[in-house]
């Protein structure tokens, strides 16, 4: 893990805004993800996904940690059910392709939401009347303030309209 200084966030985020970082660090595994939450030297830190849902207006005086990591598998498959899983850092849409190429359904009215797989659950992204939660297992997060990974359900994630534990309770 490779902490960079003084770097334009232009590239991540939608908007294309030019605003900089103090520090930078780019996460590609869940250890990477824990050492970056470690406490010490940083009064601010951003996690960053796709960037999709943000407006940078001002540099960050911290740590931006981009969400990087990468991998999307089948987990289980029968005549009735499909069960996927993304990486954190996989684009939301190259998920919905991907399982649209291997002809497993439930996610193609999701197409086209920018952002990435790990924001779905924090923000129960939805398009065409379907929600994220309509097809949803469970998640692993990490808990900022014990920094240990944590497996949720649906039930427990308490989804809402564009809403979830994780924008409040959790949040963080």
């Amino acid at each position: 893990m490779i902490v960079r200084r003084h770097i334009s966030l232009k590239n991540y985020n939608t908007f294309g805004i030019d605003v900089t970082a103090r520090d930078f660090v780019a996460v590609s595994s869940t250890d990477d993800l824990i050492a970056a939450l470690q406490p010490g030297g940083y009064a601010d830190r951003l996690v960053l996904g796709g960037g999709s849902n943000i407006v940078l207006t001002k540099a960050v005086d911290g740590l931006v940690i981009h969400i990087n990591n990468k991998g999307k598998e089948l987990v289980y498959e029968d005549n009735r059910a499909v069960h996927i899983k993304a990486a954190a850092g996989e684009n939301w849409h190259d998920v919905v392709l991907w399982a649209l190429e291997h002809r497993w359904g439930g996610i193609e009215n999701l197409s086209l939401i920018p952002g990435n797989a790990g924001a779905a659950p924090i923000q129960n992204i939805g398009a065409y009347g379907a929600e994220l939660k309509d097809v949803f297992l469970e998640c692993e997060a990490i808990a900022t303030d014990t920094l240990e990974l944590k497996k949720f359900t649906r039930a427990e994630c308490r989804f809402g309209y564009r809403d979830s534990i994780f924008k409040n309770e959790a949040r963080g």
